[in-house]
């Protein structure tokens, strides 16, 4: 049986002694950028292309609320998850560092001029006033395993760590927004707080995990 470290402030063993979570460092964005690709090789950020989530996962890295936790075995990366307390202040710094995203999502339009939509869209989310984020929250904007290794609790594993990092940091509640159909494996870690239509008809769940101890309000109107 795995298990997740307290605050994820050292590195952890699960199991067998080999397997282990731990926070990310410089050195693990290439192995998370490929485990990205992977499993999300047909979502927006993933066609935005490898520069920009490499800028994305080290602003994360470097943001002083982030959180990137790697699973690995025998230093061999499973998956991954990402996220950031007080999201309202991310997307702020987000915005502010923007023209380091320009030349990646500016390339990924020529190769993929349909992406102009939810290019614009994600620009009017990154600039939502802060007082409509959830108080005192951390977002998990992405949890990946590598395809091959699905379904051996590696990510348990990280959303265990994760919650334990976001409440050592003083979070009141976690909260993920995906996709709603399609998603079932979804709802055995979530409670679907909120449903509701994005652009182009795609339908969306915001989910607030199951067990984050002393959970606030994660009420959002994005």
């Amino acid at each position: 049986m795995r298990r997740a470290c307290p605050t994820a402030e050292d590195s952890c063993k699960m199991g067998s002694g080999t397997d282990v979570v731990r926070k990310a460092t410089a050195n693990d964005l290439p192995g998370i950028v490929t485990i990205h690709r992977k499993a999300f090789s047909n979502f927006f950020l993933t066609r935005l292309g490898d520069e920009f989530l490499r800028k994305y996962y080290r602003l994360v890295l470097n943001y002083h609320s982030g959180i990137i936790l790697v699973s690995e075995t025998e230093s061999v990366l499973k998956g991954f998850a990402c996220g950031f307390v007080d999201p309202a202040e991310f997307y702020q710094l987000m915005w502010q560092t923007r023209l380091t995203f320009a030349l990646p999502v500016v390339s990924a339009l020529v190769r993929h001029p349909s992406l102009i939509t939810k290019v614009v869209y994600g620009v009017q989310r990154i600039q939502t006033p802060a007082s409509e984020w959830p108080v005192r929250s951390c977002e998990l904007s992405s949890i990946a395993i590598a395809p091959e290794n699905s379904g051996n609790g590696f990510g348990k594993a990280l959303i265990r760590a994760f919650l334990a990092q976001a409440r050592s940091m003083d979070a009141d509640c976690v909260y993920l927004t995906t996709d709603a159909e399609g998603n079932d494996a979804a709802n055995a870690f979530y409670l679907d707080t909120r449903r509701f239509l994005q652009h182009e008809g795609r339908w969306m769940n915001e989910y607030v995990i199951n067990d984050l101890e002393a959970r606030g309000n994660c009420e959002t109107h994005l």
